[in-house]
């Protein structure tokens, strides 16, 4: 009996952009029906890899092919083909209807066939009640489960995914997952490129990648089996690491926690609420967090969880309530707080055409530091960041987790008390997670305040204390092992994960976890007329 050809087939796939290697002589196989994960650090050459199979972009040297087509010629097979890439291309101004119905139009699907696929992923995706609202005011997870309709819109036989649950709740996270499941069971090849690698030990074959080179491609299981230098309980993620780091130390040295009560409080809020219109989008929350901890802020996308941060930086006045930060009242010393805090956005707010050292410089003037003072702090952002021998490079040329450590280093130029870190490491890889953290640890040494938003839960753990917020309100508050008790059932330990998921399904008891029956039938025909 003959093997099948694969659906996916790399021999000595090269890259080259200028001097750089972005893919080195990839060559693996991926059969059909398969569940495939690419991971690796920043810059690894995932994305480059994704858009050579997806023929956006050409190779310089070695063969692809996609079911059975050389991939800088994949016309024959581009309707087999579903590729959501990291900016999902979706238009904000259309209405999520609207953007599934242009996405079948530029793959020819007829109207009796799109509108029929567009109820089921509607459905499967729990988008059927938005289906009018436009795609600019849906949450993050919102928006991925959404790109990943449009990718789906003309049934493909291959899908390319490129970090799709990035900056993703762990609700919508395993929603997204549910569907990707689903998609299996109906034969559907994916490949699917991720910085989670809980993730990714759900495919059947990983591939880890560095510097564009394959490292190693097996199951997770036979990744982790054959890792001699990691115990039997290590995880996909120990193996990364392991193979990243070339062995050295990367667990994050913990400072003592100052405890809630030992010192003088940095942020205080007391029936905090902010209401736009009729809409309620955080919900009386009182809350004290001493100077000098690691506070982290966690809820599902479109929980209040930037509102709030948004209020606590002087950018949002407060409906109703008070607070403090850093000794100053939230809405009649709004500037005097800005002055004394500093603020990591998701963008990381560089200038990609300035150096390392024309960035510190120009958040040096935003924040008018005397001439020496802006000297002896830039030294000090560089080497704490590790920039040294980067310092002249353009901040667009940096990887991810280098970016992250300037612009760190730049909301601390001021030297700032507290400072708010919004999801900090989205899309960064764990090794440069955890030098992220560590320097975070040693702020927090320093006496630094640090109040951080993430979606990933084992970082949470690094965390002194945590705080829970769904639909505006706080649900729970408590250090990673309190939460973790109070939710203790059946003689075993949850993680933060399920702690996170349960305690959100048991306040939203009609939660659709995938699966959402509301008969839109109407509407899809309306719209399609």
């Amino acid at each position: 009996m003959t093997t099948p050809p694969p659906a996916i087939s790399v021999s000595g796939l090269t890259k080259c952009f200028g001097n750089l290697t972005a893919v080195d002589s990839l060559s693996l196989s991926i059969p059909h029906g398969q569940l495939f994960g690419l991971v690796g650090s920043d810059g690894a050459g995932k994305t480059t890899t994704l858009r050579i199979l997806t023929g956006v972009l050409d190779a310089t040297a070695g063969k692809a092919t996609v079911l059975g087509c050389d991939c800088n010629r994949l016309e024959p097979v581009r309707c087999d083909i579903g590729y959501m890439s990291q900016r999902f291309g979706l238009y904000s101004d259309l209405t999520v209807m609207e953007n599934i119905r242009f996405h079948a139009d530029i793959f020819g699907v007829p109207p009796n066939q799109w509108r029929e696929r567009a109820e089921l992923l509607l459905g499967m995706s729990g988008l059927a009640p938005f289906i009018m609202r436009r795609a600019g005011a849906l949450s993050g997870g919102m928006k991925q489960k959404l790109g990943l309709c449009c990718a789906l819109i003309h049934t493909p036989r291959v899908l390319f995914l490129d970090e799709p649950t990035n900056g993703v709740d762990p609700v919508s996270r395993r929603d997204f997952w549910k569907i990707l499941e689903k998609l299996l069971e109906e034969g559907v090849t994916i490949v699917v490129a991720t910085a989670y690698l809980d993730e990714a030990e759900r495919c059947h074959r990983v591939g880890l990648l560095h510097q564009g080179r394959l490292l190693s491609c097996d199951s997770p299981v036979n990744l982790k089996q054959t890792s001699d230098t990691l115990s039997p309980a290590a995880t996909l993620e120990d193996v990364f690491i392991s193979l990243m780091s070339e062995g050295s130390n990367t667990a994050v040295k913990r400072r003592p926690s100052p405890g809630p009560d030992s010192v003088e409080p940095a942020v205080v809020l007391s029936g905090l609420s902010r209401n736009f219109g009729n809409f309620t989008a955080v919900n009386n929350i009182n809350l004290t967090v001493p100077k000098g901890e690691i506070f982290g802020f966690l809820g599902p996308n479109g929980a209040g969880k930037s509102t709030t941060i948004k209020i606590l930086c002087g950018i949002l006045e407060a409906s109703s309530g008070t607070g403090t930060v850093a000794g100053f009242e939230i809405n009649s010393q709004a500037e005097k707080i800005k002055e004394n805090i500093g603020y990591m956005s998701q963008k990381f707010s560089l200038y990609e055409d300035l150096t390392v050292e024309e960035n510190i410089a120009f958040y040096s003037g935003i924040y008018r530091l005397p001439s020496m003072e802006a000297l002896e702090r830039a030294d000090w952002v560089i080497e704490m960041s590790g920039l040294t021998e980067r310092r002249r490079a353009k901040a667009g040329e940096l990887s991810a987790g280098w970016r992250q450590r300037l612009a760190l280093g730049c909301a601390l130029l001021h030297n700032p008390p507290i400072i708010f870190l919004d999801e900090p490491t989205a899309g960064v890889d764990p090794v440069n997670r955890r030098k992220f953290w560590q320097l975070i640890h040693n702020l927090a040494r320093q006496g630094v305040t640090v109040f951080v938003t993430t979606h990933y839960m084992d970082e949470a753990e690094y965390c002194d204390r945590l705080a829970m917020i769904y639909r505006g309100e706080l649900i729970a508050v408590g250090t990673p092992d309190e939460l973790k008790k109070q939710n203790f059932e059946n003689g075993l330990l949850p993680s933060l994960e399920q702690v996170f998921i349960r305690m959100i399904e048991q306040r939203d008891m009609n939660f659709q976890s995938s699966l959402d029956r509301t008969d839109i039938s109407g509407t899809l025909l309306k719209q399609s007329s």
